[in-house]
């Protein structure tokens, strides 16, 4: 049996045993669901229009084959639904808009690595993973792919208005905000790109990329690569063995309290560690808080020497690959990461970064630097500053708020709210100038914009008023749960 559907934009559930289901033009939604009986046959073919394939929640499939135009999946209660002309569609593993739940979509490439596949076969057929659930948005297999689910503040147990109100305030007129996201958990509340810009555009960090290199020395720590926190920093910087340097920790490189003189502007030098390693100490370690790009990229420097391969490649097998993200960190015309700033990537993989740190250091069911690092890095290290371990805290009016941040040159930001699993994220536009397949940061002078390379519009907001706003939007989630009593289970 064949069932033909309108040439208007469809939804089409297919139940029924045996048929073909065909959605003429349009642009149809097809939703696959675990209403489909028992050793039911399911044809799809709809080569009109852009179609959209929804595999949703608690669907469960026992065999999955692929060709190059078309795929089959066989569920668990051996009905077969075949997909044909299935290069032209587009796919989302737990999507359902018959409820409102809107993922990611994948291009066919896309969605075949969900099933462990690199590539699909010119001729005949591949087999891909077997035995697998769509729960949580995800496909549960070997190879677990992360999607963020959309949701609005409402579903979420946030006051809608509170959102539009921060929202509103980081895109108002001369902010230069070219990204803004607010989440919590795995699901996106709401997302904000400038003209010519979306979720794909990249951004960049300038010092947020700080916390992200206090994660890699807690890492680090973990594995027992450093020992500790306490470890005078000459045990992984010899050239200062024996100097007045002896006397400065690990704890107080990463709490900006060095006691070493800065000088200036470290972006300029074309041999950025050499030149961080050139500074005698001034004060006595601990006692004065200084905001230092030098101290920061020494402890790049002190996890390749820990660790025995380069920070970037440690980087990327104990942080990025592990969190699915493609990023770009720059490096001196040395070779050395920059380990102060300058890490390229979308708004989102910055947000999956807050959302791991969120959840304790946890990814996945995967701990990736653990909770005991996040708790003591992003806590006050002392009345000195507002500042932990390359991560601000936050004070406003008087007020310890319970998150903390990443905080960047012109506005770029990363916000976590542990207690409530809400991350918020803002960059301002940036511009990347000079050789655009390059990653070496080439400048010759602080004016000479021209040879930088990267370039952000200055937008800085009202640190007060913004991180009220947050605020406002977290607390009615901390009420919630102060609300909650034996009572209300019975």
């Amino acid at each position: 049996m064949t069932i033909n559907y309108s040439s208007d934009n469809d939804i089409i559930i297919p139940t029924q045993h045996n048929t073909t289901y065909r959605g003429l033009g349009g642009d149809d939604t097809y939703i696959i669901t675990r209403a489909i009986g028992d050793e039911a046959k399911i044809n799809i073919v709809d080569t009109e229009g852009t179609n959209i394939i929804q595999l949703t929640e608690g669907l469960s499939i026992l065999s999955s084959k692929f060709a190059s135009t078309a795929f089959q999946i066989i569920l668990s209660n051996n009905a077969e639904i075949t997909i044909n002309s299935s290069h032209k569609n587009l796919y989302e593993i737990g999507g359902n808009v018959t409820n409102g739940l809107i993922v990611d979509q994948n291009s066919y490439e896309d969605f075949i690595v969900y099933f462990g596949l690199n590539s699909l076969p010119s001729i005949k057929s591949i087999k891909g993973s077997t035995n697998v659930i769509i729960e949580g948005g995800e496909l549960i297999t070997n190879n677990k792919i992360f999607s963020w689910k959309i949701m609005n503040p409402e579903s979420a147990g946030l006051d809608t208005s509170e959102v539009n109100d921060l929202m509103d305030f980081v895109k108002s007129e001369g902010s230069n905000t070219q990204a803004a996201i607010l989440i919590r958990g795995s699901s996106i509340i709401a997302e904000y790109y400038a003209d010519k810009s979306d979720k794909d555009s990249i951004v960049t960090s300038w010092s947020v990329a700080k916390s992200f290199t206090s994660t890699l020395i807690g890492i680090a720590i973990d594995e027992g690569y450093i020992n500790s926190i306490e470890d005078p920093i000459t045990d992984y910087l010899p050239e200062w063995k024996g100097q007045d340097q002896d006397k400065i920790l690990l704890k107080h490189l990463l709490s900006m309290r060095s006691g070493m003189e800065d000088h200036g502007f470290v972006y300029v030098v074309n041999d950025m560690v050499s030149h961080s390693l050139d500074r005698d100490l001034i004060r006595p370690p601990g006692t004065a808080f200084r905001y230092s790009n030098e101290d920061s990229m020494l402890l790049g420097e002190i996890v390749q020497n820990a660790t025995g391969i380069s920070f970037q490649e440690y980087a990327d097998k104990k942080l990025f690959n592990l969190i699915d993200v493609d990023e770009t960190w720059w490096t001196d015309q040395e070779g050395s990461t920059i380990s102060y700033a300058s890490i390229d990537m979308t708004p989102r993989e910055f947000a999956k970064f807050g959302l791991m740190i969120a959840q304790e250091g946890s990814w996945q069911g995967q701990q990736i630097v653990s909770s005991n690092w996040v708790e003591l890095a992003t806590s006050k290290y002392d009345d000195l500053m507002s500042y932990g371990f390359q991560w601000w805290t936050s004070e406003t009016k008087d007020i310890d708020y319970p998150f903390f941040s990443a905080k960047g040159l012109d506005g770029q930001l990363i916000y976590v709210w542990p207690e409530t699993d809400l991350v918020f994220v803002r960059f301002t536009t940036y511009n990347k100038i000079g050789d655009q397949d390059s990653s070496v940061v080439r400048i010759n002078s602080i004016g000479d914009l021209e040879a930088s390379y990267q370039q952000t519009e200055t937008g800085n907001l009202n640190t007060i008023k913004l991180e009220e706003l947050l605020y406002d939007i977290g607390d009615n989630l901390i009420m919630a749960s102060d609300l909650i009593s034996v009572s209300d289970f019975g």
